[in-house]
């Protein structure tokens, strides 16, 4: 049985994603919750990158190739972002983002 879903319903559910992790940007001060957020947001774009390659009718293959690199380009950033916190932690003892004003000029 072959289930379809309209487009309609995928950019909601991918624009619903991306919203509440816009948030989670916007509120969070952990500088872990602000990463978890960043991935809900690529995750929405993930999304919206499938659903508009079978939309457009092109090959699968180009939507699901964009999608691959954008997980890999995600999981470099996650990873930089979480030795970055880290290393802040070490020194600073905290990962809260308003307590961090070494960066500051």
């Amino acid at each position: 049985m072959h289930l379809t879903v309209s487009y309609t319903a995928v950019i909601l559910l991918a624009a619903a994603l991306f919203v509440i992790g816009l948030y989670g940007v916007l509120v969070r001060k952990s500088a872990i919750g602000i990463l978890m957020s960043l991935e809900l947001m690529s995750m929405a774009v993930m999304i919206n990158l499938i659903t508009f390659g079978r939309f457009v009718h092109q090959s699968p293959l180009n939507s699901w190739f964009f999608t691959v690199f954008l997980m890999v380009i995600v999981a470099a950033e996650v990873g930089i972002g979480l030795a970055l916190v880290i290393a802040i932690y070490r020194n600073d003892r905290t990962s809260e983002v308003d307590d961090l004003d070494r960066l500051k000029g």
